[in-house]
């Protein structure tokens, strides 16, 4: 790659991978909201960065991108929560992230040998399947049986992480959901098996070679928008109108799904 007299090889690689400095302000927004939402949440930043990134940037550098950034916020989150988790946490931890392990196999099986341009449809198919889902009218909750419900949850949950990035958030809601944990101890156990199975990933993605220039040069330039989100989320998420925001997020993500299927 060359660049022009007198620019920062940097800057000017950041810039050409984002598509150019309104592509670049695009993705700084789409972080920022993502991690606003994850901090209020626990979980979400996915659902909202990905689409916005994958306008922007090649595929193969959104995902080991927002892995990357996935393990800093994890772990911030999993460190300032620690004291939440409890024996039974612990243990859907555990067995969570053993069935996890499954998902990110076969998904990085999958990802070394789909093309690029295929992985973005398939995200933009799966997204607006997910969003019209979300958009259904919610049933009374009733008792799951759980060992169906974490082997489904955790395998699809790591699949689609390791395949698009994240997402694997509201697969793991539903097992975690079920246990009833309470509020405090779902986010922080949420926040941990996140964590973990981020670093699991970026493992997998540096065995394929994805983390190049491109990657650590937009992940410094991006990091403080994610900061800045955490902060604002996690000073937002207790006055957070779930069934209104997730009814317009829902909306915006079948518009950004269909988007990127015919992309």
């Amino acid at each position: 790659m060359t660049y022009p007299q007198g620019s920062d090889p940097i800057i000017a690689l950041i810039l050409a991978t984002a598509s150019g400095p309104w592509g670049l302000a695009w993705s700084a927004l789409g972080v920022f909201a993502g991690y606003a939402l994850r901090g209020a949440t626990g979980f979400g930043a996915g659902l909202v960065i990905i689409p916005v990134l994958a306008f922007v940037m090649p595929f193969e550098v959104v995902v080991p991108l927002l892995s990357a950034m996935g393990v800093f916020a994890s772990s911030g989150q999993a460190w300032h929560q620690r004291r939440h988790l409890d024996a039974n946490s612990r243990k859907a931890l555990v067995t969570l992230l053993g069935w996890s392990l499954v998902g990110v196999t076969l998904g990085l099986t999958l990802f070394a040998v789909l093309a690029s341009r295929l992985l973005l449809n398939m995200f933009g198919v799966f997204l607006t399947a997910y969003a019209l889902w979300s958009l259904r009218p919610k049933a009374p909750p009733r008792a799951l049986p759980r060992r169906p419900v974490i082997i489904a949850s955790g395998i699809s949950g790591s699949l689609v992480a390791t395949l698009f990035g994240g997402m694997a958030g509201p697969f793991f809601a539903v097992y975690l959901d079920a246990l009833q944990l309470g509020r405090a101890r779902f986010r922080a156990t949420m926040s941990t098996v996140l964590f973990l199975l981020s670093i699991v990933r970026i493992a997998g993605y540096g065995g394929l070679g994805l983390y190049d220039a491109r990657v650590g040069a937009l992940l410094i330039a991006l990091m403080p928008l994610m900061i800045i989100g955490m902060v604002v989320g996690e000073r937002l998420h207790q006055r957070l109108s779930d069934a209104r925001f997730q009814k317009m997020v829902a909306l915006l993500l079948v518009a950004s799904g269909i988007a990127l299927a015919l992309k």
